[in-house]
Parts: C-alpha cells; sequence; structure tokens
C-alpha cells in the first residue's frame, strides 16, 4: 500500500497492482511487498468445468481456467495458456492430431540447411497462442503477462535427439552450430512476437542444465546463443527473464554476465549463493521446491516462503515464486497457503 495525500489533505492508501508490482522488481524498485510469481498450468480447470485436456487444446476453456486462477489465487503475474511450446501442450496437440508425441526429425542433417525461421503469424499454432496473449493483455490489464519461450538448447535437443546431440558434441560439434543457430533464431522472432503484443518473454531452457550437460559444453554449446537472445531483446528495448531446470550452480556467474534482466532457478540450486554472486544485478526469482505443493502441508509452504524472504533480506530485485512449473497433482491448499504466505511475510 501507498500512502497518497490529497488535495485536501487527509491520507489514504492506495494498492498496488501485479504489474506496478513485478515492474517495480525488474527496475529494482520497492513498492509493497516482494511480488509473487507462479508457474501454473490447468490446476483450476476442473473448477472451471473443463479437463485438463480442454484447457491445454481449447482456447475458451483456457482463458476461463486462468480467470478462475486469478480469483482464488493472489499472485502478480501470469503466464499466457494456450501455449504448444509448453511439454504437456505440445503433446495433447500432436495427440489430438493423430501425430507421435516426439518433434525429433529424421535425417535432420541433410534437411537443415533449407530450413528457414517461419514467422510466429505463418505457425498454426503459434499463431493462435499469439492470439491468446492478445486477449490475456486485455482481460487482466492488473497482471504483468508473461509467457514461456522454450530456449534454444532444449529446441535443437528437441529436435535431433538427446543420445544424438551428445554424440555430435563429439562427432560433429559445427553441426550443433549450425543447428543452434537456427534454434536461436527461432526463439528470437518468437519473443518479438510477443513483445509486440505487450506480453514478457519468459525463456525456458530446461535441457542447459547441469544435470544433463557439463558447464565446458554450456558456454561451448549455448552460452554465446543465449547471450544473442539477450542482446537482441534488449536492441529493441525489451526485457527477458531465463529459466534453466535443474542444478545451474557451476554457471551462475555465466548467467548473471548474460545481463538478463530476470534469472529463475530451480530448487535444486541455492538462492542463498545467487544473492551471494547476482544481489542487484539481476532480478532473482524463485526457487521453492515444486514437489512440495504436492508433498508438502500448507505450514511446510509457509516456512519456505519465510526462508526465501529472509535470504533475499528485503532486496528489491527479487520476486519469490517455485523453482519450477508445480505438477499438476499439487494440493490447491498448498498453492493458496504459499501465496498468502508471502504476502504475509513479504511486506517492505
Amino acid at each position: 500500500m501507498d500512502v497518497v495525500k490529497t488535495k485536501g489533505g487527509t491520507k489514504m492508501e492506495r494498492s498496488f497492482t501485479g504489474k506496478e508490482r513485478m515492474e517495480a522488481a525488474y527496475n529494482g524498485e520497492k513498492l509493497d511487498r516482494q511480488p509473487i510469481l507462479l508457474l501454473l498450468g490447468g490446476h483450476y480447470a476442473e473448477k472451471a468445468g473443463y479437463t485438463i485436456e480442454q484447457f491445454l487444446t481449447q482456447p475458451e476453456a483456457a482463458l476461463e481456467t486462468v480467470k478462475v486462477t486469478c480469483e482464488e489465487l493472489d499472485s502478480d503475474a501470469l503466464f499466457v495458456p494456450f501455449n504448444p511450446l509448453m511439454p504437456d501442450a505440445q503433446e495433447a496437440f500432436r495427440k489430438l492430431m493423430g501425430k507421435p508425441p516426439s518433434i525429433k526429425k529424421d535425417n535432420i542433417k541433410e534437411k537443415l540447411p533449407k530450413w528457414t525461421v517461419r514467422l510466429p503469424r505463418e505457425d498454426g499454432l503459434f499463431a493462435g497462442h499469439l492470439d491468446m496473449c492478445e486477449r490475456c493483455v486485455e482481460v487482466f490489464p492488473d497482471y504483468h503477462i508473461n509467457t514461456m519461450i522454450g530456449g534454444p538448447w532444449s529446441f535443437a535437443l528437441e529436435l535431433r535427439g538427446i543420445n544424438e546431440a551428445m554424440e555430435d558434441l563429439y562427432d560433429d560439434k559445427q553441426f550443433l552450430h549450425d543447428l543452434m543457430k537456427y534454434t536461436t533464431d527461432t526463439v528470437i522472432t518468437r519473443c518479438l512476437a510477443v513483445m509486440e503484443l505487450g506480453v514478457f518473454p519468459f525463456i525456458g531452457d530446461p535441457s542447459a542444465g547441469m544435470s544433463l550437460i557439463s558447464p565446458a559444453v554450456y558456454r561451448e554449446h549455448v552460452l554465446s546463443y543465449h547471450q544473442k537472445i539477450v542482446e537482441t531483446i534488449h536492441d529493441r528495448g525489451g526485457r527477458v527473464a531465463l529459466h534453466i531446470c535443474g542444478y545451474v550452480e557451476p554457471i551462475f556467474e555465466d548467467l548473471i554476465a548474460l545481463g538478463v534482466d530476470g534469472l529463475s532457478i530451480d530448487g535444486p540450486s541455492s538462492l542463498e549463493k545467487l544473492f551471494q554472486v547476482g544481489r542487484g544485478k539481476t532480478t532473482i526469482i524463485g526457487n521453492i521446491n515444486p514437489m512440495l505443493f504436492v508433498e508438502g502441508t500448507p505450514n511446510q509452504l509457509e516456512e519456505e516462503a519465510k526462508k526465501s524472504l529472509d535470504i533475499a533480506q528485503g532486496e528489491a530485485r527479487y520476486i519469490i515464486g517455485p523453482g519450477c512449473q508445480i505438477p499438476l497433482q499439487a494440493d490447491l491448499n498448498n498453492i493458496k497457503a504459499f501465496t498468502q504466505a508471502c504476502q504475509k511475510y513479504g511486506a517492505f
């Protein structure tokens, strides 16, 4: 709440919107409390009267589910649904179209030189997501609107296949770099498309974590492409956040040096260590263990929220939230208890 003086000299308190809180965090400014960011999917689909499959594949079901989510939870940001880049939605769409779940391409080495980056509006599924971006900006003006854009390394591994890509690290590095150039340009094109609609690009590159590759591989095959994305977005006057799943402590300094506006870390990495190297240099996001929303209790979620806020020590450039997407099996009472605890203990 902010104290505002009226012309008559009386004082009144003004409530801030979630959008204002999030933008303040990215600016390094304090308003009334630490902002809250939840990475949710169709958790409230049933309450909205839909199945998970309908939430994933039908735009109206997706939008109505988000409306119910906003009514139930006091979060400051939301992620645009009906996103074909999210793994669960990707699988649901391919099932609906009678296609296999994998997007791995056969004979990709022969095909890659002929590929060109598709314009977002020419991609049927992503065009539908852009329509949803527009609707969310219109329907939820008080929220900070984000959308998840798959990162270049994870996209490359989806196209090539993980085992094949790991072999390429030794047998055909140049091909991997050529593939990364293609996926990076695709990611940039998608980011710029959502930015034009007033949506914040939140890049998720789960396969770039140390659970799958080494710091050396990240620096040789991923780092420069992440850098290109950040620099291009900044050149266009935009902002971007980056999330990598799993353990990333060995590359904390590399990630900070990228200049990303927001850095989201998963549960296995230390929030305390990230603050030691990155306090004030980027907006830190996270990192409550997502499985705690499934297996824990409201009291445990409250304690974890307090711990994270204590580590942050009132840092303006901190957004509290889970370390990754909250599983669909999560107890809704746990999610609500977490948001309530963040509001209770996150006041400046």
